[in-house]
């Protein structure tokens, strides 16, 4: 906790957070293949991307997320947390049980890669 007794935006955050590095060429597109942005950090509540074009907090989205050295590919509904021209903060909304698998092998993957 922060001197004035709040929590600061680290104890707030109810997932861990997996860097994800730019060579690993996770994108976000909207549903007609537009890239959104880079996937940075992945938790298994939400993403954070470097953005491709400007967010406005609080905006509902549509999105697909796709990683192509695992094939994965999938469509998940979102929420903008956080935005500035440098990240983008995307929250998970009503993540289905084969989204939320893909998210837990790409939490995985870039796990043991930070590991090393």
């Amino acid at each position: 906790m922060t001197e004035a007794g709040t929590k600061s935006a680290h104890e707030r955050r109810r997932f861990e957070r997996v860097e994800v590095d730019y060579a690993a060429k996770v994108r976000v597109t909207d549903t007609k293949g537009q890239l959104l942005g880079n996937v940075r950090q992945i938790g298994r509540g939400g993403i954070a991307i470097e953005p491709e074009k400007e967010f406005k907090r609080d905006r509902k989205l549509k999105v697909v997320i796709s990683d192509p050295s695992e094939k994965i590919r999938f469509q998940v509904n979102v929420t903008v947390r956080y935005a500035s021209a440098r990240q983008v903060g995307l929250e998970f909304r009503d993540l289905d049980a084969e989204a939320a698998v893909d998210v837990g092998i790409l939490i995985g993957k870039y796990y043991e890669k930070a590991a090393e």
